[in-house]
């Protein structure tokens, strides 16, 4: 959608009705399957719905990370999808959750089912990005994800001789928040900056961990049932910067300004007129939250992560996801949050970005 279209006043409203998840843990025993049906389970019964309630289904996984071809086939019957439409994003969960959004919007559709699935434990993770990268420049260098965040933490360090100090900072506090609830331990900000180094000037605890998971979203344009807040996805917003890291500016997610620009046109606002309550940004480290809030133009007045965002753990492509699902709890649960922002980042350095505006509905 251009930035500077209107959105239709006419136009169904989309509600979030069911979120549940699985994690994340460090290793899961169950299979994905097994992950992805006690996800959908948890969403279907959030919604009071079941199978035969839902019309079509968008799930999000990547081949690379599962070792499977077509790596959707393997949760089709645990998701409902046998005999529906379904649809497989390659991306982030809250790309997948844009999409069935987009879905709902063409009138095709009442309610879609979204379901996202990562499990890191299987592989050397770390390893596995190497294959996402450029194979004739930057694979026989062994550049993969972590040597693309560090060095685009290297690049914002260069020229801010308190960066390291005030990003162990900031994940020692994410770190506190998210461990009653995570599998990262929580650490004083001198053990931060103490851990390993993994990709100069990252540290090891300055990583968020990653591990198994999965989410699952019901989205309906019909409103829950009466007893409980509604949310509704009110704009959303996407971008994707070019893959190669020398062709981008590193210290900035021009991408996500991009991104929110467009959900928030889609909304009907401006982005000055985007008062934010809570955020919960899909951040892997301390200096993406940075990005993360100058890109968004977040000031101190915005709740950020109260549960520690993904620095109690996480699993790749559910992240944004779970990050939908933290916002909308969020709202449900907190009478004074009247608007939050859900965050996806996915590929090198943050090369996709998607925002999904919620509001709620009372």
């Amino acid at each position: 959608m251009s930035e500077m279209n209107a959105p239709n006043g006419d136009r169904r409203p989309i509600f979030i009705v069911g979120v549940g998840e699985t994690g994340p843990v460090a290793q899961d025993p169950r299979s994905i399957p097994e992950m992805v049906l006690a996800a959908v389970d948890k969403a279907l019964a959030d919604a009071g719905m079941g199978h035969d309630d839902i019309d079509a289904i968008v799930t999000a996984s990547i081949d690379l990370f599962d070792g499977l071809t077509a790596s959707n086939i393997a949760v089709t019957e645990v998701v409902g999808a046998v005999m529906k439409p379904e649809t497989r994003i390659a991306a982030d969960g809250l790309a997948a959750a844009i999409h069935a959004a987009c879905e709902l919007r063409s009138e095709a559709y009442q309610t879609v089912l979204v379901a996202a699935h990562g499990k890191a434990s299987m592989s050397d993770f770390r390893s596995l990005t190497r294959w996402a990268m450029d194979p004739i420049h930057l694979q026989p260098l062994d550049a993969d994800f972590l040597v693309c965040a560090g060095l685009q933490a290297s690049a914002m360090a260069a020229a801010d001789g308190g960066a390291q100090r005030r990003w162990a900072e900031l994940a020692a506090r994410r770190r506190s928040s998210a461990a009653p609830g995570g599998f990262a331990a929580a650490l004083p900000a001198e053990a931060v900056l103490a851990s390993p180094v993994v990709a100069a000037p990252l540290r090891e605890a300055m990583c968020a961990p990653l591990g198994d998971g999965a989410a699952a979203v019901v989205l309906s344009v019909r409103p829950p049932a009466p007893g409980r807040r509604s949310v509704r996805l009110a704009g959303m917003g996407y971008d994707l910067e070019a893959h190669a890291i020398g062709d981008r500016e590193l210290t900035r997610w021009e991408g996500l300004g991009r991104a929110l620009r467009r959900a928030c046109a889609d909304a009907g606002i401006t982005s000055e007129e985007a008062a934010i309550d809570l955020a919960e940004p899909s951040c892997l480290y301390p200096h993406e939250e940075e990005l993360f809030r100058d890109a968004c133009g977040i000031g101190g007045e915005t709740v950020i992560s109260p549960d520690g965002g993904l620095f109690g753990g996480t699993a790749p492509v559910v992240a944004g996801l779970s990050r939908l699902i933290a916002a909308t709890r969020g709202l449900r649960g907190n009478a004074r949050y009247r608007r939050a922002l859900a965050h996806g980042a996915w590929g090198p350095a943050g090369q996709g970005q998607a925002v999904a505006l919620l509001e709620a509905a009372d």
